[in-house]
């Protein structure tokens, strides 16, 4: 789920709790509720880390550098370099 759908989700549990604590009335229902309000917005920014931090692990370890041979096959497949370009670097990688 990208970040964007999990906002979305929260808002949408925010705003349902908000509605069903303030539906009630007189200054007990409001006092109630804020302190509600305060523990979800508290729980929802705990999770949010905890997910942000596990998707920023995960990011880093998926980007690994492509190594030169396989640029150098690349090039050779898009036709910047000719059969004898390759066949000379790619044996002065190998080596």
């Amino acid at each position: 789920m990208s970040n964007k759908d999990s906002s979305l989700w929260i808002l949408i549990a925010l705003l349902v709790i908000i509605v069903l604590l303030f539906s009630g009335s007189g200054m007990m229902g409001f006092g109630m509720g804020f302190g509600v309000i305060i523990m979800v917005l508290f729980w929802g920014a705990i999770i949010w880390l905890v997910i942000s931090l596990i998707n920023a692990g995960t990011k880093k370890s998926e980007e690994t550098p492509e190594s030169a041979l396989t640029i150098l096959k690349k090039r050779y497949a898009r036709g910047e370099i000719t059969r004898e370009q390759y066949l000379e670097m790619e044996m002065e990688l190998t080596r």
